[in-house]
């Protein structure tokens, strides 16, 4: 499932996405993450993560 979480600050965003479990949520379920109106895309495509 995609779906966006909303951080008002990049602080806010780091100290959430430090915590493993949030993480490894981020990057299985390739989650959309929107801070301070930049939305993020996580993936865990090697095609793509090859690309970067």
């Amino acid at each position: 499932m995609k779906y966006i979480k909303y951080f008002e600050t990049l602080e806010e965003y780091e100290t959430w996405i430090n915590v493993e479990e949030n993480a490894r949520e981020v990057y299985e379920n390739e989650e959309k993450i929107c801070v301070d109106g930049v939305i993020l895309s996580h993936t865990n495509d090697e095609a793509i993560a090859d690309d970067i």
